[in-house]
C-alpha cells in the first residue's frame, strides 16, 4: 500500500489546538493513502476496450465505436462482445452500438483466450454537451488552482474554527482565486450533509477538523491564518499546471451529464474527477466556544454529495486517462444523478486532474476548475 508524503503546516507561534478525534502523530504526520499495490491497475489487461464515447444520446442514431487493442495493435477478425451484466455474447455489427432506450450499458470484449475490462455506456434522453471551443487551441500554459478539502461535520464542535478560518482567507480575492473548496462532512453519519463516500479515509483524516490541499498536503491548525496560507501557497507554487481543464454540464430533470476534456502541457499519465456539490444545507453545528465562534454555522456550503472520482475504498484520485502527449487532449464523461431532497439550484461543481508526482506510484491533484450544472468552463489559460 502507497503512503504518500503529508505534511501538517503549523505556524510558528501557534497557540494549542484541540481536535474533535485523534491527533496526527509527535511529528505532525498523517497518512493519505491514495493507492494500493495489491490492486488491479485499471486496463491492465493485454487485451484493451476502447469507446469513442461514453454518453451518447438514444435516438437510435447517436453511437458509440469500439476499439479492440491487443498488444497495442486494433484487431478486428474474431473479436467477441458480451454483455457485462448478463456475460452473454452479443453482436455489435461494425464493433458500433447504438440504442433508443436510455439507461447504462456494460460491455466488455474478447480475442482468443484473452478478455478486456468492462466499459460502460450510458444512454440519455437529450442531446450530450458540446465541449466549449478552445480559443487558443496552440496554447498550454494553464493557470492553476488548489483543490481544499474541508473535513468537517455537524457533531464536530472544534470545527466552528476551521470555518472561520477558511471564511476569512476565501474571502481574499489572491486566495479564492487560485483554489476550489470541497466540504466533506464525514464527522457524524446523521449530519444532513454526510458523504457515504470515504474520502477521509483516502486522504488518512484522523482529526477534525482538517483541510487538505491536493490530496497531498494536510492542515488541522483552526488558531492561525498565516498557516493555512501557507498550505495553500506551497501546494500552489509546488508546480505548474501540467493539464487545463474544460468542462460542459447540463441537467435534465434529475440526470446531470459533464462532459470533460484534459488538455496536456506535459507528456504524462493524468486521471480525472468530478465532485457535486450543494451549498445551504440546514444543520445544527456543534460550537465548543461560541464566544470566539459566533455567527451562522448552522448553513454549510460546498458540501460533497457525490465524489465521482473513485478508484477503490482507499483511492479517490479519479478516472484513467492513460498518458496524454504535451498539447493533446483527452476527454472523460461524467453521470450523476441529482437526488430529490437535494436543492438543484444551490449544487455546483468542481473538476480536477491528478498525475503522478516526480517518480512515485501515486496521484496528487495538479490542477483543479469549478463549473455550474447548467454552464460550461473553457480552458483556463494564464
Amino acid at each position: 500500500m502507497k503512503i504518500p508524503r503529508l505534511l501538517s503546516l503549523i505556524a510558528a507561534g501557534a497557540v494549542a489546538l484541540f481536535s474533535c478525534t485523534e491527533l496526527p502523530d509527535e511529528n505532525g504526520n498523517n497518512n493519505i493513502d491514495n493507492g494500493d499495490e495489491n490492486e488491479p491497475v485499471i486496463g491492465s489487461s493485454e487485451l484493451v476496450l476502447l469507446a469513442s464515447d461514453m454518453v451518447i444520446e438514444a435516438n437510435g442514431e447517436d453511437a458509440v465505436v469500439f476499439t479492440v487493442l491487443s498488444d497495442g495493435e486494433p484487431v478486428t477478425e474474431n473479436v467477441r462482445f458480451y454483455d457485462g451484466e448478463t456475460n452473454k455474447q452479443i453482436e455489435l455489427p461494425d464493433m458500433t452500438f447504438t440504442t433508443t432506450t436510455t439507461g447504462t450499458y456494460y460491455f466488455w470484449a474478447a480475442y482468443g483466450t484473452s478478455h478486456t475490462d468492462i466499459v460502460t455506456v450510458t444512454a440519455i434522453d437529450f442531446p450530450v454537451p458540446a465541449l466549449p471551443e478552445d480559443s487558443e487551441p496552440d496554447n498550454t500554459s494553464f493557470s492553476r488552482r488548489v483543490l481544499l478539502t474541508q473535513f468537517t461535520g455537524t457533531g464536530c464542535g472544534y470545527c466552528p474554527g476551521m470555518i472561520t478560518l477558511l471564511r476569512k482567507v476565501m474571502g481574499e480575492e489572491e486566495y479564492a482565486s487560485k483554489t476550489v473548496l470541497a466540504a466533506c462532512h464525514s464527522y457524524n453519519n446523521d449530519d444532513p450533509a454526510y458523504l457515504e463516500a470515504r474520502l477521509d479515509q483516502a486522504m488518512g483524516v484522523s482529526s477534525y477538523p482538517m483541510v487538505v490541499a491536493d490530496m497531498d498536503m494536510a492542515y488541522n491548525n483552526y488558531n492561525n491564518e498565516i498557516g493555512l496560507k501557507d498550505l495553500i501557497d506551497n501546494a500552489h507554487e509546488r508546480s505548474e499546471a501540467m493539464a487545463g481543464i474544460s468542462a460542459s454540464a447540463v441537467l435534465n430533470g434529475n440526470t446531470l451529464v459533464i462532459r470533460a476534456a484534459v488538455k496536456a502541457a506535459e507528456t504524462a499519465e493524468f486521471r480525472i474527477g468530478a465532485w457535486l456539490l450543494e451549498d445551504g444545507v440546514e444543520g445544527r453545528q456543534s460550537n465548543y466556544n461560541p464566544g470566539a465562534w459566533s455567527g451562522d454555522y448552522d448553513t454549510h456550503d460546498n458540501c460533497i454529495r457525490i465524489a465521482d472520482s473513485r478508484v477503490s475504498n482507499s483511492n479517490y484520485t479519479g478516472h484513467t486517462l492513460g498518458t496524454i502527449e504535451a498539447g493533446q487532449t483527452a476527454e472523460y464523461a461524467f453521470v450523476m444523478t441529482i437526488e430529490d431532497e437535494w436543492v438543484a439550484e444551490n449544487c455546483h461543481l468542481v473538476l480536477f486532474v491528478t498525475t503522478q508526482e516526480d517518480d512515485s506510484d501515486y496521484f496528487i491533484v495538479n490542477n483543479a476548475v469549478p463549473c455550474s450544472i447548467n454552464g460550461e468552463v473553457p480552458y483556463q489559460y494564464r
